[in-house]
Protein backbone atom coordinates (compact mmCIF):
# COMPACT_ATOMS: atom_id res chain seq x y z
CA UNK A 1 0.00 0.00 0.00
CA UNK A 2 1.26 3.63 -0.84
CA UNK A 3 2.03 5.63 1.61
CA UNK A 4 4.25 8.33 -0.29
CA UNK A 5 2.26 11.03 -1.48
CA UNK A 6 0.64 10.00 -5.02
CA UNK A 7 1.59 11.41 -8.04
CA UNK A 8 -1.03 13.41 -10.11
CA UNK A 9 -1.35 11.18 -12.67
CA UNK A 10 -2.55 8.33 -10.30
CA UNK A 11 -4.76 11.14 -8.81
CA UNK A 12 -6.71 12.30 -11.77
CA UNK A 13 -6.73 8.92 -13.53
CA UNK A 14 -8.42 7.59 -10.49
CA UNK A 15 -10.81 10.32 -10.47
CA UNK A 16 -11.95 10.03 -14.08
CA UNK A 17 -12.79 6.08 -13.20
CA UNK A 18 -16.23 6.70 -12.13
CA UNK A 19 -17.11 9.53 -14.81
CA UNK A 20 -18.83 6.89 -16.28
CA UNK A 21 -20.93 5.49 -14.01
CA UNK A 22 -21.61 9.58 -13.08
CA UNK A 23 -23.23 10.23 -16.51
CA UNK A 24 -25.19 7.49 -16.29
CA UNK A 25 -26.42 8.19 -12.93
CA UNK A 26 -27.08 11.74 -13.79
CA UNK A 27 -29.59 10.69 -16.42
CA UNK A 28 -30.66 7.93 -14.27
CA UNK A 29 -31.77 10.04 -11.21
CA UNK A 30 -32.56 13.66 -13.09
CA UNK A 31 -34.60 12.55 -16.10
CA UNK A 32 -35.77 8.90 -15.93
CA UNK A 33 -39.22 9.39 -14.24
CA UNK A 34 -39.68 12.15 -16.52
CA UNK A 35 -38.51 10.47 -19.38
CA UNK A 36 -41.15 7.26 -18.52
CA UNK A 37 -43.67 9.47 -17.33
CA UNK A 38 -43.46 12.48 -19.83
CA UNK A 39 -42.08 11.01 -22.52
CA UNK A 40 -43.53 7.41 -22.59
CA UNK A 41 -46.50 8.68 -20.78
CA UNK A 42 -46.23 5.31 -18.39
CA UNK A 43 -48.49 6.13 -14.90
CA UNK A 44 -46.57 7.37 -12.15
CA UNK A 45 -46.56 4.23 -10.75
CA UNK A 46 -45.37 2.04 -12.88
CA UNK A 47 -42.51 4.47 -13.32
CA UNK A 48 -41.70 4.26 -10.04
CA UNK A 49 -41.74 0.88 -10.04
CA UNK A 50 -38.79 1.08 -12.99
CA UNK A 51 -36.76 2.77 -10.80
CA UNK A 52 -37.15 0.90 -7.75
CA UNK A 53 -36.37 -2.18 -9.54
CA UNK A 54 -33.10 -0.78 -10.04
CA UNK A 55 -32.29 0.17 -6.88
CA UNK A 56 -33.34 -3.14 -5.70
CA UNK A 57 -31.29 -4.84 -8.03
CA UNK A 58 -28.11 -2.35 -7.19
CA UNK A 59 -28.61 -3.22 -3.38
CA UNK A 60 -28.24 -7.14 -4.10
CA UNK A 61 -24.95 -6.37 -6.56
CA UNK A 62 -23.09 -4.54 -4.11
CA UNK A 63 -22.91 -7.25 -0.95
CA UNK A 64 -22.09 -9.63 -3.70
CA UNK A 65 -19.55 -7.45 -6.06
CA UNK A 66 -17.75 -6.66 -2.48
CA UNK A 67 -17.45 -10.11 -1.39
CA UNK A 68 -15.75 -11.61 -4.72
CA UNK A 69 -14.01 -8.48 -4.93
CA UNK A 70 -12.38 -8.63 -1.95
CA UNK A 71 -11.25 -12.49 -2.54
CA UNK A 72 -7.59 -12.69 -4.06
CA UNK A 73 -8.03 -13.62 -7.71
CA UNK A 74 -6.77 -16.69 -9.11
CA UNK A 75 -6.26 -16.57 -12.35
CA UNK A 76 -2.86 -15.44 -12.98
CA UNK A 77 -3.53 -12.61 -15.98
CA UNK A 78 -5.98 -11.05 -13.22
CA UNK A 79 -4.21 -10.83 -10.49
CA UNK A 80 -1.21 -9.23 -12.31
CA UNK A 81 -4.17 -6.19 -13.99
CA UNK A 82 -5.61 -5.90 -10.03
CA UNK A 83 -8.50 -7.79 -8.27
CA UNK A 84 -10.14 -3.82 -8.27
CA UNK A 85 -9.74 -3.06 -11.80
CA UNK A 86 -11.02 -7.18 -13.61
CA UNK A 87 -14.80 -5.76 -11.59
CA UNK A 88 -14.36 -2.28 -12.78
CA UNK A 89 -13.51 -3.24 -16.35
CA UNK A 90 -16.36 -6.13 -16.25
CA UNK A 91 -19.24 -3.43 -14.65
CA UNK A 92 -17.98 -1.05 -18.01
CA UNK A 93 -18.63 -3.44 -20.14
CA UNK A 94 -22.06 -4.18 -18.59
CA UNK A 95 -23.37 -0.27 -18.78
CA UNK A 96 -22.15 0.01 -22.09
CA UNK A 97 -24.45 -2.75 -23.80
CA UNK A 98 -27.63 -1.82 -21.63
CA UNK A 99 -27.95 1.42 -20.55
CA UNK A 100 -28.74 2.96 -23.85
CA UNK A 101 -31.74 0.88 -24.09
CA UNK A 102 -33.15 2.29 -20.55
CA UNK A 103 -33.76 5.43 -22.19
CA UNK A 104 -34.76 4.10 -25.48
CA UNK A 105 -38.79 3.06 -26.64
CA UNK A 106 -39.52 -0.28 -26.50
CA UNK A 107 -37.70 -1.90 -30.10
CA UNK A 108 -40.51 -4.01 -31.20
CA UNK A 109 -42.89 -3.19 -28.64
CA UNK A 110 -43.91 -0.12 -28.65
CA UNK A 111 -47.86 -0.81 -28.98
CA UNK A 112 -47.53 -2.67 -25.91
CA UNK A 113 -49.28 -2.10 -22.69
CA UNK A 114 -47.23 -0.23 -20.07
CA UNK A 115 -46.80 -3.86 -18.05
CA UNK A 116 -45.27 -5.51 -20.93
CA UNK A 117 -42.71 -2.54 -21.79
CA UNK A 118 -41.86 -2.69 -18.09
CA UNK A 119 -40.60 -6.64 -17.95
CA UNK A 120 -38.93 -5.40 -21.33
CA UNK A 121 -37.36 -1.85 -19.72
CA UNK A 122 -36.06 -4.42 -16.40
CA UNK A 123 -34.19 -6.57 -17.98
CA UNK A 124 -31.66 -3.73 -19.37
CA UNK A 125 -32.35 -1.72 -16.17
CA UNK A 126 -31.26 -4.69 -13.56
CA UNK A 127 -27.95 -5.79 -16.24
CA UNK A 128 -27.13 -1.86 -16.25
CA UNK A 129 -27.52 -1.86 -11.99
CA UNK A 130 -25.23 -4.86 -11.47
CA UNK A 131 -22.71 -3.56 -13.98
CA UNK A 132 -23.60 0.03 -12.12
CA UNK A 133 -21.90 -1.53 -8.79
CA UNK A 134 -19.25 -3.33 -10.19
CA UNK A 135 -17.97 -0.25 -11.25
CA UNK A 136 -18.69 1.79 -8.08
CA UNK A 137 -18.00 -1.10 -5.36
CA UNK A 138 -14.03 -1.51 -7.07
CA UNK A 139 -13.74 2.31 -7.60
CA UNK A 140 -14.63 3.20 -3.99
CA UNK A 141 -12.65 0.06 -2.39
CA UNK A 142 -9.60 1.34 -4.32
CA UNK A 143 -9.18 4.33 -1.83
CA UNK A 144 -8.02 2.45 1.07
CA UNK A 145 -5.57 0.26 -1.15
CA UNK A 146 -3.93 3.59 -2.73
CA UNK A 147 -2.73 5.32 0.12
CA UNK A 148 -3.23 4.97 4.31
CA UNK A 149 -3.23 8.60 5.01
CA UNK A 150 -6.53 10.28 5.74
CA UNK A 151 -5.76 13.06 3.91
CA UNK A 152 -4.74 11.85 0.48
CA UNK A 153 -7.96 9.74 0.91
CA UNK A 154 -10.13 13.26 1.34
CA UNK A 155 -7.97 14.25 -1.35
CA UNK A 156 -8.80 11.23 -3.91
CA UNK A 157 -12.96 11.53 -2.35
CA UNK A 158 -12.61 15.07 -3.38
CA UNK A 159 -11.03 14.80 -6.74
CA UNK A 160 -13.83 12.27 -7.68
CA UNK A 161 -16.77 14.17 -6.52
CA UNK A 162 -15.27 17.31 -8.69
CA UNK A 163 -15.50 15.12 -11.68
CA UNK A 164 -18.76 13.60 -10.81
CA UNK A 165 -20.25 17.15 -10.89
CA UNK A 166 -18.36 17.89 -14.16
CA UNK A 167 -20.16 14.77 -15.58
CA UNK A 168 -23.50 16.41 -14.25
CA UNK A 169 -23.14 19.21 -15.56
CA UNK A 170 -21.79 18.10 -19.20
CA UNK A 171 -25.23 15.75 -19.09
CA UNK A 172 -27.01 18.87 -18.08
CA UNK A 173 -25.13 21.08 -20.80
CA UNK A 174 -25.72 18.29 -23.53
CA UNK A 175 -29.66 18.30 -22.59
CA UNK A 176 -29.58 22.16 -22.35
CA UNK A 177 -28.71 22.31 -26.19
CA UNK A 178 -31.25 19.08 -27.34
CA UNK A 179 -33.93 20.49 -25.62
CA UNK A 180 -33.71 23.84 -27.84
CA UNK A 181 -32.18 22.40 -30.97
CA UNK A 182 -34.53 19.51 -31.17
CA UNK A 183 -37.35 18.85 -33.64
CA UNK A 184 -40.16 20.86 -33.64
CA UNK A 185 -43.08 19.52 -31.48
CA UNK A 186 -45.50 17.47 -33.75
CA UNK A 187 -43.67 17.41 -37.06
CA UNK A 188 -43.80 14.29 -39.10
CA UNK A 189 -41.92 11.44 -37.38
CA UNK A 190 -41.39 12.97 -34.20
CA UNK A 191 -44.10 10.46 -32.29
CA UNK A 192 -46.93 13.44 -32.47
CA UNK A 193 -48.15 14.79 -29.35
CA UNK A 194 -50.09 13.91 -26.61
CA UNK A 195 -53.78 13.95 -26.21
CA UNK A 196 -55.07 13.33 -23.15
CA UNK A 197 -58.58 12.28 -24.52
CA UNK A 198 -57.46 9.58 -26.37
CA UNK A 199 -55.36 8.20 -23.62
CA UNK A 200 -57.42 5.43 -21.48
CA UNK A 201 -60.98 5.91 -23.58
CA UNK A 202 -62.89 3.23 -24.75
CA UNK A 203 -61.14 2.73 -27.82
CA UNK A 204 -57.87 2.51 -26.61
CA UNK A 205 -55.18 -0.46 -26.52
CA UNK A 206 -53.79 0.09 -23.60
CA UNK A 207 -50.43 1.38 -25.11
CA UNK A 208 -48.69 4.43 -24.54
CA UNK A 209 -48.49 5.39 -28.17
CA UNK A 210 -52.44 5.55 -27.64
CA UNK A 211 -51.78 9.10 -25.25
CA UNK A 212 -50.42 10.57 -28.21
CA UNK A 213 -51.10 10.04 -31.43
CA UNK A 214 -52.64 12.38 -32.26
CA UNK A 215 -50.56 15.95 -33.17
CA UNK A 216 -52.14 19.32 -31.26
CA UNK A 217 -50.62 22.15 -31.63
CA UNK A 218 -51.01 25.36 -29.02
CA UNK A 219 -49.10 27.73 -27.69
CA UNK A 220 -47.44 25.99 -24.48
CA UNK A 221 -46.55 22.96 -26.41
CA UNK A 222 -42.95 24.00 -26.90
CA UNK A 223 -42.43 24.30 -23.28
CA UNK A 224 -42.67 21.11 -21.73
CA UNK A 225 -41.07 17.92 -22.32
CA UNK A 226 -43.41 15.57 -24.11
CA UNK A 227 -42.94 12.06 -26.19
CA UNK A 228 -41.48 14.60 -29.11
CA UNK A 229 -38.39 14.28 -27.15
CA UNK A 230 -37.91 10.61 -27.20
CA UNK A 231 -35.23 11.09 -29.47
CA UNK A 232 -33.48 13.37 -27.80
CA UNK A 233 -32.93 10.80 -24.45
CA UNK A 234 -31.65 8.40 -26.66
CA UNK A 235 -29.38 10.49 -28.30
CA UNK A 236 -28.21 11.30 -24.64
CA UNK A 237 -27.73 8.35 -23.43
CA UNK A 238 -25.01 7.26 -26.40
CA UNK A 239 -23.38 10.08 -26.21
CA UNK A 240 -22.92 9.44 -22.10
CA UNK A 241 -21.79 6.02 -23.10
CA UNK A 242 -19.09 6.94 -26.02
CA UNK A 243 -17.53 9.73 -23.77
CA UNK A 244 -17.53 7.51 -20.12
CA UNK A 245 -15.77 4.51 -22.11
CA UNK A 246 -12.83 7.42 -23.06
CA UNK A 247 -12.47 8.45 -19.01
CA UNK A 248 -12.61 4.33 -18.15
CA UNK A 249 -10.21 3.76 -20.56
CA UNK A 250 -8.06 6.66 -18.87
CA UNK A 251 -8.61 5.29 -15.41
CA UNK A 252 -7.63 1.48 -16.45
CA UNK A 253 -4.35 3.11 -18.32
CA UNK A 254 -3.42 5.91 -15.54
CA UNK A 255 -3.84 3.88 -12.52
CA UNK A 256 -1.50 1.45 -11.58
CA UNK A 257 -3.23 -0.98 -8.48
CA UNK A 258 -0.80 -2.50 -5.91
CA UNK A 259 -0.17 -6.01 -5.89
CA UNK A 260 -3.03 -7.75 -3.04
CA UNK A 261 -1.08 -9.51 -0.65
CA UNK A 262 -3.05 -11.80 1.21
CA UNK A 263 -3.18 -11.53 5.01
CA UNK A 264 -1.79 -15.17 5.71
CA UNK A 265 1.64 -13.95 3.18
CA UNK A 266 1.91 -10.22 4.86
CA UNK A 267 2.64 -12.25 8.52
CA UNK A 268 5.12 -14.82 6.77
CA UNK A 269 6.75 -11.82 5.69
CA UNK A 270 6.90 -10.16 8.64
CA UNK A 271 7.77 -13.17 10.92
CA UNK A 272 10.76 -13.41 8.35
CA UNK A 273 11.83 -10.11 8.59
CA UNK A 274 11.61 -9.51 4.56
CA UNK A 275 8.58 -7.21 5.35
CA UNK A 276 9.96 -3.70 7.48
CA UNK A 277 7.81 -2.61 10.22
CA UNK A 278 5.66 -3.68 12.50
CA UNK A 279 3.31 -7.09 11.93
CA UNK A 280 0.37 -6.40 10.90
CA UNK A 281 -3.35 -6.17 12.90
CA UNK A 282 -5.27 -9.27 12.68
CA UNK A 283 -7.03 -9.95 9.70
CA UNK A 284 -10.99 -8.64 10.54
CA UNK A 285 -13.46 -11.10 8.86
CA UNK A 286 -16.63 -10.18 7.71
CA UNK A 287 -18.51 -10.97 10.96
CA UNK A 288 -16.46 -9.19 13.05
CA UNK A 289 -17.72 -5.63 10.93
CA UNK A 290 -21.44 -6.54 12.66
CA UNK A 291 -19.74 -6.31 16.11
CA UNK A 292 -18.60 -2.77 15.46
CA UNK A 293 -21.36 0.10 16.48
CA UNK A 294 -19.83 2.20 14.68
CA UNK A 295 -20.25 0.26 10.76
CA UNK A 296 -24.34 0.52 11.75
CA UNK A 297 -24.31 4.49 12.27
CA UNK A 298 -22.01 5.17 9.38
CA UNK A 299 -24.45 3.14 7.22
CA UNK A 300 -27.09 5.14 8.75
CA UNK A 301 -24.89 7.99 7.73
CA UNK A 302 -24.39 7.41 4.02
CA UNK A 303 -27.89 6.25 3.29
CA UNK A 304 -29.32 9.58 4.76
CA UNK A 305 -26.26 11.20 2.17
CA UNK A 306 -27.85 9.20 -0.27
CA UNK A 307 -31.45 9.68 0.11
CA UNK A 308 -31.09 13.39 0.50
CA UNK A 309 -29.10 13.60 -2.95
CA UNK A 310 -30.84 11.21 -4.72
CA UNK A 311 -34.31 12.29 -4.07
CA UNK A 312 -33.49 16.09 -4.64
CA UNK A 313 -31.91 15.11 -7.81
CA UNK A 314 -35.13 12.81 -9.13
CA UNK A 315 -37.88 15.85 -7.45
CA UNK A 316 -36.23 18.97 -8.58
CA UNK A 317 -37.04 18.10 -12.21
CA UNK A 318 -40.34 17.33 -11.73
CA UNK A 319 -40.87 20.04 -9.08
CA UNK A 320 -39.29 22.73 -11.82
CA UNK A 321 -41.42 21.30 -14.57
CA UNK A 322 -44.91 20.45 -12.29
CA UNK A 323 -45.25 22.74 -9.49
CA UNK A 324 -43.71 25.79 -10.77
CA UNK A 325 -44.72 25.11 -14.65
CA UNK A 326 -41.39 26.96 -15.69
CA UNK A 327 -39.84 26.42 -19.31
CA UNK A 328 -38.51 23.08 -19.92
CA UNK A 329 -34.81 24.26 -20.81
CA UNK A 330 -34.99 24.87 -16.68
CA UNK A 331 -34.94 21.37 -16.72
CA UNK A 332 -31.05 21.19 -17.78
CA UNK A 333 -30.45 25.02 -15.89
CA UNK A 334 -31.42 24.22 -12.54
CA UNK A 335 -29.50 20.97 -11.89
CA UNK A 336 -26.61 22.69 -13.56
CA UNK A 337 -26.56 25.56 -10.82
CA UNK A 338 -26.81 22.73 -8.34
CA UNK A 339 -23.84 21.24 -9.42
CA UNK A 340 -21.68 24.13 -9.95
CA UNK A 341 -22.47 25.26 -6.82
CA UNK A 342 -21.25 21.52 -5.46
CA UNK A 343 -17.91 21.56 -7.35
CA UNK A 344 -17.32 24.88 -6.47
CA UNK A 345 -17.60 23.69 -2.67
CA UNK A 346 -16.00 20.18 -3.30
CA UNK A 347 -12.90 22.81 -4.44
CA UNK A 348 -12.65 23.80 -0.39
CA UNK A 349 -13.30 20.66 1.50
CA UNK A 350 -9.86 19.65 2.05
CA UNK A 351 -9.09 22.91 4.14
CA UNK A 352 -12.36 22.52 5.74
CA UNK A 353 -12.36 19.33 6.73
CA UNK A 354 -8.74 20.41 8.19
CA UNK A 355 -10.29 23.21 10.11
CA UNK A 356 -13.62 21.73 11.77
CA UNK A 357 -12.93 17.97 11.00
CA UNK A 358 -15.06 15.84 9.34
CA UNK A 359 -17.54 15.48 11.69
CA UNK A 360 -18.10 19.03 12.17
CA UNK A 361 -17.54 18.95 7.78
CA UNK A 362 -20.46 16.94 7.51
CA UNK A 363 -22.92 18.69 9.79
CA UNK A 364 -22.04 22.03 7.88
CA UNK A 365 -23.64 20.33 4.83
CA UNK A 366 -26.72 19.41 6.42
CA UNK A 367 -26.96 23.01 7.65
CA UNK A 368 -26.89 24.29 3.79
CA UNK A 369 -29.62 21.12 2.91
CA UNK A 370 -31.56 22.66 5.56
CA UNK A 371 -31.27 25.81 4.43
CA UNK A 372 -32.57 25.14 0.64
CA UNK A 373 -35.34 22.82 1.40
CA UNK A 374 -36.67 25.69 3.67
CA UNK A 375 -36.14 28.21 1.25
CA UNK A 376 -38.11 25.92 -1.66
CA UNK A 377 -41.26 25.43 1.27
CA UNK A 378 -41.65 29.37 1.39
CA UNK A 379 -40.11 30.20 -2.04
CA UNK A 380 -42.80 31.61 -3.97
CA UNK A 381 -43.48 35.02 -6.94
CA UNK A 382 -41.54 36.10 -9.43
CA UNK A 383 -38.14 36.50 -7.69
CA UNK A 384 -38.30 32.98 -6.97
CA UNK A 385 -39.02 31.95 -10.61
CA UNK A 386 -36.47 34.09 -11.87
CA UNK A 387 -33.08 33.84 -9.78
CA UNK A 388 -34.77 32.31 -6.38
CA UNK A 389 -34.34 29.00 -7.76
CA UNK A 390 -30.97 28.93 -8.59
CA UNK A 391 -29.84 30.20 -5.24
CA UNK A 392 -31.83 27.80 -3.95
CA UNK A 393 -30.37 25.01 -6.30
CA UNK A 394 -27.16 26.13 -5.45
CA UNK A 395 -27.50 25.69 -1.54
CA UNK A 396 -28.86 21.95 -2.62
CA UNK A 397 -25.91 21.26 -4.69
CA UNK A 398 -22.93 22.32 -1.51
CA UNK A 399 -25.08 20.81 0.81
CA UNK A 400 -25.05 17.49 -1.71
CA UNK A 401 -21.33 17.76 -2.35
CA UNK A 402 -20.17 18.22 1.47
CA UNK A 403 -22.43 15.40 2.65
CA UNK A 404 -20.89 13.17 -0.46
CA UNK A 405 -17.34 13.73 -0.23
CA UNK A 406 -17.32 13.46 4.01
CA UNK A 407 -19.58 10.24 4.39
CA UNK A 408 -17.26 8.57 1.79
CA UNK A 409 -14.24 9.96 3.58
CA UNK A 410 -15.54 8.61 6.84
CA UNK A 411 -16.53 5.30 5.40
CA UNK A 412 -12.84 4.92 4.23
CA UNK A 413 -11.45 6.08 7.89
CA UNK A 414 -13.69 3.10 9.17
CA UNK A 415 -12.12 0.59 6.53
CA UNK A 416 -8.54 1.80 7.93
CA UNK A 417 -6.24 -0.56 7.23
CA UNK A 418 -8.47 -3.21 6.84
CA UNK A 419 -8.18 -3.75 3.25
CA UNK A 420 -9.22 -7.02 2.65
CA UNK A 421 -12.91 -6.15 3.10
CA UNK A 422 -12.69 -2.89 2.02
CA UNK A 423 -14.99 -3.59 -0.94
CA UNK A 424 -17.84 -5.27 1.64
CA UNK A 425 -17.98 -2.45 3.99
CA UNK A 426 -18.92 -0.94 0.73
CA UNK A 427 -20.86 -2.71 -0.63
CA UNK A 428 -22.94 -3.43 2.59
CA UNK A 429 -23.53 0.41 2.89
CA UNK A 430 -24.42 0.41 -0.88
CA UNK A 431 -26.97 -2.11 0.25
CA UNK A 432 -28.77 0.13 2.90
CA UNK A 433 -28.22 3.49 0.29
CA UNK A 434 -30.17 1.44 -2.79
CA UNK A 435 -32.95 -0.38 -0.79
CA UNK A 436 -34.42 2.97 1.57
CA UNK A 437 -33.67 4.72 -1.78
CA UNK A 438 -35.78 2.43 -3.82
CA UNK A 439 -38.74 1.54 -0.62
CA UNK A 440 -39.10 6.07 -0.34
CA UNK A 441 -39.31 6.15 -3.81
CA UNK A 442 -42.09 4.12 -4.47
CA UNK A 443 -43.93 5.29 -1.71
CA UNK A 444 -43.56 9.10 -3.08
CA UNK A 445 -44.40 7.92 -6.41
CA UNK A 446 -47.30 6.05 -5.34
CA UNK A 447 -49.00 8.94 -3.08
CA UNK A 448 -48.88 11.18 -5.79
CA UNK A 449 -52.30 12.91 -5.80
CA UNK A 450 -51.74 14.17 -9.01
CA UNK A 451 -51.66 17.91 -7.18
CA UNK A 452 -49.27 20.22 -8.50
CA UNK A 453 -47.83 21.20 -4.78
CA UNK A 454 -47.07 18.17 -4.01
CA UNK A 455 -43.23 18.09 -5.28
CA UNK A 456 -43.04 21.02 -3.13
CA UNK A 457 -43.55 19.08 -0.30
CA UNK A 458 -41.84 15.96 -1.62
CA UNK A 459 -38.06 18.02 -1.96
CA UNK A 460 -38.70 19.92 1.28
CA UNK A 461 -40.14 17.39 3.60
CA UNK A 462 -38.72 14.56 1.82
CA UNK A 463 -34.79 16.05 1.72
CA UNK A 464 -34.83 17.80 5.20
CA UNK A 465 -36.13 14.62 6.75
CA UNK A 466 -32.58 12.59 5.42
CA UNK A 467 -30.37 16.39 6.55
CA UNK A 468 -31.90 15.96 9.93
CA UNK A 469 -31.24 12.29 10.31
CA UNK A 470 -27.51 12.85 9.17
CA UNK A 471 -26.83 15.86 11.82
CA UNK A 472 -28.54 13.47 14.37
CA UNK A 473 -26.53 10.27 13.56
CA UNK A 474 -23.26 12.34 13.54
CA UNK A 475 -23.91 13.45 16.92
CA UNK A 476 -24.01 10.16 17.92
CA UNK A 477 -20.49 9.59 16.50
CA UNK A 478 -18.96 12.86 18.94
CA UNK A 479 -17.14 10.09 20.73
CA UNK A 480 -16.63 7.95 18.83
CA UNK A 481 -13.44 7.27 16.75
CA UNK A 482 -13.79 6.13 13.58
CA UNK A 483 -11.68 3.07 12.82
CA UNK A 484 -10.59 2.11 15.94
CA UNK A 485 -11.73 -1.48 16.47
CA UNK A 486 -13.88 -2.29 19.90
CA UNK A 487 -11.98 -5.52 20.49
CA UNK A 488 -8.45 -3.81 20.66
CA UNK A 489 -9.53 -1.08 22.67
CA UNK A 490 -11.34 -3.44 25.54
CA UNK A 491 -7.65 -5.25 25.37
CA UNK A 492 -5.51 -2.20 25.45
CA UNK A 493 -5.33 -2.50 29.30
CA UNK A 494 -4.56 -5.92 30.15
CA UNK A 495 -1.60 -5.98 27.35
CA UNK A 496 0.03 -2.83 29.33
CA UNK A 497 -0.04 -4.91 32.22
CA UNK A 498 0.90 -8.17 30.98
CA UNK A 499 4.27 -10.09 30.05
CA UNK A 500 4.95 -11.17 27.08
CA UNK A 501 6.88 -13.67 25.71
CA UNK A 502 9.33 -14.25 22.38
CA UNK A 503 6.28 -15.85 20.48
CA UNK A 504 5.01 -12.55 20.58
CA UNK A 505 6.99 -12.05 17.41
CA UNK A 506 4.45 -14.31 16.01
CA UNK A 507 1.49 -13.05 13.80
CA UNK A 508 -2.15 -14.12 13.57
CA UNK A 509 -3.54 -17.21 14.90
CA UNK A 510 0.21 -18.10 16.32
CA UNK A 511 -0.25 -15.85 18.84
CA UNK A 512 -2.90 -15.86 21.39
CA UNK A 513 -2.15 -12.19 22.58
CA UNK A 514 -2.34 -10.95 18.92
CA UNK A 515 -5.86 -13.02 18.05
CA UNK A 516 -7.44 -11.27 21.51
CA UNK A 517 -6.08 -7.94 20.59
CA UNK A 518 -5.55 -8.12 17.03
CA UNK A 519 -2.22 -6.88 16.60
CA UNK A 520 1.37 -8.05 17.51
CA UNK A 521 3.49 -6.66 20.16
CA UNK A 522 6.93 -5.89 19.46
CA UNK A 523 9.74 -6.57 21.39
CA UNK A 524 11.97 -3.87 22.26
CA UNK A 525 16.20 -4.36 23.09
CA UNK A 526 16.73 -4.16 27.23
CA UNK A 527 18.00 -0.62 27.80
CA UNK A 528 21.24 -0.38 29.44
CA UNK A 529 20.14 0.62 33.16
CA UNK A 530 18.16 -2.80 33.00
CA UNK A 531 20.90 -5.06 32.11
CA UNK A 532 23.28 -3.63 34.63
CA UNK A 533 20.48 -4.21 37.52
CA UNK A 534 20.64 -7.76 36.19
CA UNK A 535 16.86 -7.80 35.01
CA UNK A 536 18.35 -9.61 31.97
CA UNK A 537 15.21 -12.16 31.61
CA UNK A 538 12.60 -9.27 31.82
CA UNK A 539 11.51 -8.54 27.87
CA UNK A 540 9.96 -5.27 27.04
CA UNK A 541 7.27 -4.77 24.65
CA UNK A 542 5.94 -2.19 23.03
CA UNK A 543 2.69 -1.56 20.90
CA UNK A 544 2.67 -0.52 16.77
CA UNK A 545 2.27 3.10 16.82
CA UNK A 546 -1.80 2.68 15.15
CA UNK A 547 -2.55 0.96 18.77
CA UNK A 548 -1.10 3.25 21.08
CA UNK A 549 -3.87 5.95 19.64
CA UNK A 550 -6.68 4.27 19.78
CA UNK A 551 -7.83 5.68 23.26
CA UNK A 552 -7.05 9.15 21.76
CA UNK A 553 -10.11 11.73 21.48
CA UNK A 554 -10.74 12.33 17.97
CA UNK A 555 -11.00 16.07 17.32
Amino acid sequence: MEKKSLPWVTKVSYGVGHVFNDLCASMWFTYLLVYYENVLRFDSTVAGLILMTGQIADGLSTPVVGIFSDKENKIPLCARYGRRKVWHLLGTILVMVSFPFVFTPCLGCEEADQWSQFGYFCVFVIIFQFGWACVQISHLALIPDLTTRKSQRTELNSIRYAFTVLANLSVFTIMFFALNTGLDHGSEGSGGIYNETNCGNENSTGSTLDCFSVPTEGPGSLDQIGPEDAKDFRNIALICCAVGAVFSLIFHLGVREPPFIPHKRQCELAASGEKKGPPPAKKMKKRDWFKELPFYQIAILYMATRLYVNLYQAYIPLYVQETLQLDQTFLATVPFAMYLAGFTGSLVMKEINKKIGRKGTFALGCCFGIAGCTWIWFGEGDYFTTWGIFVVGALLGIGGSTLLITSLSITADLIGENVEGGAFVYGFMSLVDKFSNGIIIMIIQESNPEESWYYRSVVTFACGSACVLGIATIISLINTKVGGSRLRATALSVLENSESSEDAMKCGIDNPICVITEVCLQPVPPSSSSSSSGDSDTTHTTLPSDTQDITKTPL
